[in-house]
C-alpha cells in the first residue's frame, strides 16, 4: 500500500510557522546574527520560498512583535470579560493574563520586550506605518488597564493618585519579571500571577 503523503501546510502555517521558529532563533541567537537562510533551514524551507511570505528580516521581527501584541491584548481581553466585572477582579485577571502571557514565555520575551520598547532600535528599520501600528497596539493594552483603574477609583474602590503612572508601574512589574524569573525556580507560573495580582491590588490601594 502506498504510504499515505504528508500533508502539505498551508501558506499561513508556513507564515505562522516562520514568525515562531524565527522568534525564537533570534531570542538565542540575537537578531543580527540570525540570517534568513538559518530561518529557512529551521523549518526545512528554502531561502528563495521564504521570501514568498516575508520579503525582509524585518518584516519578520515586525510579524513577530505584533502577533505578541495581539495575543497579550487578547488573553487580557478574555481574562478580564470572565470575571464578575468588579474592579479588584479585574485588576486581578489583567495582571495575571499579563503574567501568564509574559513568564509563559520567558525564554523569549527579553528580546521581545528590547524590541517593543526600542531598547535595542531593534525596530528603527521598520517603516513608519509599522511602527505606529505597534505603538497603537501597547497604547491599547494600556488604556484598558487604565480604564480598569479609572473605574475603580469612580467606584472608590481604589485609591489610586494618578491612574497612568500606577498603569506603567503594574505594567512595568511583569515586564521585568521575565529577566529574572526561572521555571526551575521556587515559584510557578500561577503563584507568581498570585502574588502580583495581590501586589497590584495593593498600588491601587485594596488591602489584600
Amino acid at each position: 500500500m502506498t504510504a499515505a503523503r504528508k500533508r502539505t501546510r498551508s501558506a499561513d502555517e508556513t507564515r505562522a510557522l516562520i514568525v515562531n521558529e524565527a522568534t525564537t532563533l533570534f531570542a538565542t541567537r540575537g537578531y543580527e546574527r540570525t540570517s534568513l537562510n538559518a530561518i529557512a533551514k529551521s523549518i526545512g524551507i528554502s531561502a528563495p520560498a521564504l521570501y514568498y511570505h516575508f520579503d525582509s528580516k524585518d518584516e519578520i521581527l515586525f510579524a513577530s512583535l505584533e502577533a505578541t501584541l495581539l495575543d497579550l491584548c487578547a488573553m487580557s481581553t478574555e481574562a478580564v470579560a470572565a470575571t464578575d466585572g468588579s474592579p479588584a477582579a479585574c485588576l486581578r485577571a489583567f495582571v495575571r493574563a499579563h503574567v501568564f502571557h509574559d513568564v509563559g514565555n520567558v525564554d523569549i520575551m527579553p528580546m521581545l520586550n528590547a524590541g517593543l520598547y526600542n531598547v535595542d532600535n531593534l525596530i528603527e528599520g521598520l517603516p513608519t506605518t509599522k511602527r505606529r501600528r505597534l505603538t497603537v497596539l501597547q497604547r491599547e493594552f494600556l488604556d484598558r488597564l487604565r480604564d480598569i483603574l479609572r473605574a475603580g477609583q469612580e467606584k472608590k474602590s481604589f485609591r489610586v493618585d494618578d491612574i497612568t503612572a500606577t498603569a506603567f508601574a503594574i505594567i512595568g512589574i511583569v515586564d521585568f519579571a521575565v529577566y529574572w524569573f526561572r521555571a526551575e525556580g521556587k515559584l510557578t507560573v500561577e503563584q507568581l500571577a498570585d502574588q502580583y495580582g495581590d501586589l497590584a491590588l495593593r498600588m491601587a490601594g485594596v488591602q489584600t
